[in-house]
């Protein structure tokens, strides 16, 4: 028996219906499925998943055993938080590495408590809908249980079992009720009220409601979404010397960068930064959704730009984490957040998904650079997806997968193998603890956190996608992956 989607348990708490208090605009409404249908020009990416590490080898068993502490830590609540941790983890995000689990393993329960998690998310929300950011807010919880009831829909489910995951609509009983609308709404909203203030990067701001959108694609509302926030990112875009690109204004700036930079700048990380308009605007080029005249038109002149900001030949790294006119660039990390090995990412799959020759050569040659990056000078100095070596593991075990290239996969698994090092038994949660710094001039500080992007939950999932077939799609969350082809390449 297969689960049925996990829209079935999950039940949208009222306080949260009644804060929201919005719907999609009459006009907003799609009229017909035509642009539906263009989707299947492309479909989503379909592929084999290889496992780079055997459990019955020394790195392979040290990486499930990490899985196991984290994911029982997180579980069991087994780890000491400071009081502002909370600000970082949300209890969705735990539901990622469950449901994960529970695919990896066939195990139903690990697939109730990814169904627990999420339903104590949507309480959670019930409390504070008001922010609507990928990473934290609202968009973040939506687009986890549209992924995640995808996920456990092919959980084995006991013809006798009667647990809440194996409970649902009964045979001929109409579809359940989109659970999401009420989120998509509430972009709806805010969309009208965009301006140059407004974030539009992935964590917070346009980025990553495009990206959520993506996930919910073909629903009609997902369609209407990503044409909106493609037309907010175009009505921001700034015509500069070698294309176009996007301000951050210092409003949107902590204040240790906008006393660097006064007057904003021009930010290069995935995570805040042009790259993640990039990568959106490649897929959005894929589904066709957007004419495809106007978004390649876009798509062209972002490429362009970002590839115009490498630094002079011999610097450290490629890029720098971002651009202020008439100042020297500094070189940054080989990390996902900000950095050349972040940007690689995005270029080697807009590369892919264009078939453009030359942003395809320029993406090799910085593949090429990154693979010859000094270990000891990437920065890297605790293991957590966006900054650290996990991460960069990933990203070198994704581009294995896409490319076939055995030199990332020697990267990934010296990564890997960087990243257990950064595993101390008894500390943190399962072993790993995150380095912040609460102040930029501060010192240091060892955290235990559970979060996703910055914390043990990240690390977890990054070792399980070396240790299992089961593709990864939760780094389409990262941009480190996409749902759609080329529409001139089989999927």
């Amino acid at each position: 028996m297969v689960a049925p989607a996990l829209w079935a348990v999950l039940i949208l708490g009222a306080n949260l219906r009644k804060q929201l208090g919005v719907a999609i605009p009459e006009s907003m409404t799609l009229k017909s499925v035509e642009q539906v249908q263009i989707l299947d020009d492309c479909g989503s990416v379909q592929m084999t998943w290889t496992p780079i590490l055997s459990r019955q080898s020394d790195l392979g068993a040290q990486a499930w055993d990490a899985v196991q502490s984290i994911a029982q830590a997180v579980a069991d609540k087994n780890y000491e938080v400071p009081a502002e941790q909370h600000l970082r983890s949300r209890s969705y995000e735990e539901a990622l590495l469950y449901g994960y689990l529970a695919a990896a393993l066939d195990d139903l329960g690990w697939a109730n408590r990814a169904t627990e998690c999420l339903n104590q998310a949507i309480d959670e929300a019930a409390e504070s809908a008001s922010y609507l950011g990928l990473f934290g807010g609202l968009t973040g919880l939506g687009w986890t249980v549209e992924h995640v009831s995808h996920l456990l829909q092919g959980i084995s489910v006991p013809a006798d079992d009667d647990s809440e995951l194996g409970s649902g609509q009964n045979e001929g009983e109409e579809e359940e009720e989109d659970l999401n609308g009420d989120i998509d709404s509430a972009i709806f909203k805010r969309l009208p009220n965009t301006s140059s203030s407004s974030p539009y990067d992935l964590i917070s701001g346009l980025v990553g409601f495009g990206t959520y959108f993506l996930e919910r694609l073909p629903r009609e509302s997902a369609i209407q979404g990503i044409r909106a926030v493609f037309d907010q990112l175009e009505n921001l875009a700034k015509s500069m010397h070698g294309g176009i690109a996007w301000h951050s204004g210092p409003e949107l700036l902590p204040d240790w960068q906008r006393e660097q930079a006064p007057s904003g700048y021009y930010n290069l990380g995935v995570a805040h930064g042009i790259p993640g308009i990039v990568h959106f605007l490649s897929e959005v080029w894929a589904t066709g959704i957007v004419e495809r005249e106007r978004s390649y038109k876009l798509l062209d002149n972002a490429v362009d730009w970002l590839i115009a900001q490498q630094r002079p030949p011999g610097s450290l790294s490629q890029f720098s984490s971002w651009i202020v006119p008439g100042e020297e660039s500094a070189d940054s990390r080989m990390t996902w957040c900000y950095g050349d090995l972040g940007i690689l990412s995005v270029l080697l799959q807009v590369a892919d998904r264009t078939g453009r020759p030359d942003w395809r050569a320029f993406a090799e040659e910085l593949l090429n650079h990154c693979l010859a990056w000094p270990v000891d000078r990437a920065g890297i100095a605790d293991a957590p997806l966006c900054h650290g070596a996990a991460g960069v593991a990933h990203i070198f075990n994704r581009i294995y997968q896409t490319e076939g290239d055995r030199r990332c996969l020697d990267a990934a698994l010296l990564w890997y193998q960087r990243t257990m090092n950064f595993r101390q038994a008894g500390s943190g949660v399962g072993g790993f603890s995150s380095l912040t710094r609460p102040t930029p001039s501060g010192l240091p500080v060892w955290e235990a956190s559970p979060a996703f992007l910055d914390g043990a939950t990240g690390v977890a999932l990054a070792l399980l996608s070396a240790v299992t077939p089961i593709e990864p799609g939760w780094d389409r969350m990262l941009l480190v992956s996409g749902k759609y082809h080329s529409p001139n390449t089989s999927s």
